[in-house]
């Protein structure tokens, strides 16, 4: 299994919380609002690119809408190799986390 970047484990845990909502322009909004990240969308669709090819996540297309110019809208949602990554990253992230304490005390 392929260890996540930081900005990885945040782009598939934004197409998690998105549900069935997750394209590219509302995962762009989702992490700059929690991640405080303000990617730009070519890197947003690299990385999602890449998250694809090695089965992260899949897409599929939606309806075309005359309001968007005719285009249709990508939408992405986690593989199951997507949740196993997440769940690998979560229990690495709470092993390295273990004995943090607030540091203001000391």
């Amino acid at each position: 299994m392929k260890t996540l970047t930081r900005h990885e484990e945040h782009v598939l845990l934004s197409i998690l919380n998105l549900d069935d909502n997750a394209y590219l322009v509302t995962i762009r909004d989702y992490l700059k609002k929690h991640a405080q990240t303000n990617v730009s969308f070519g890197t947003l669709y690299v990385s999602l690119k890449r998250l694809e090819k090695i089965d992260y996540i899949e897409h599929s297309i939606g309806e075309a809408e005359s309001r968007r110019g005719g285009k249709a809208i990508k939408y992405y949602k986690l593989t199951k190799e997507g949740y196993k990554a997440l769940k690998e990253a979560q229990k690495v992230n709470e092993a390295m986390w273990i004995n943090f304490s607030d540091l203001s005390i000391k």
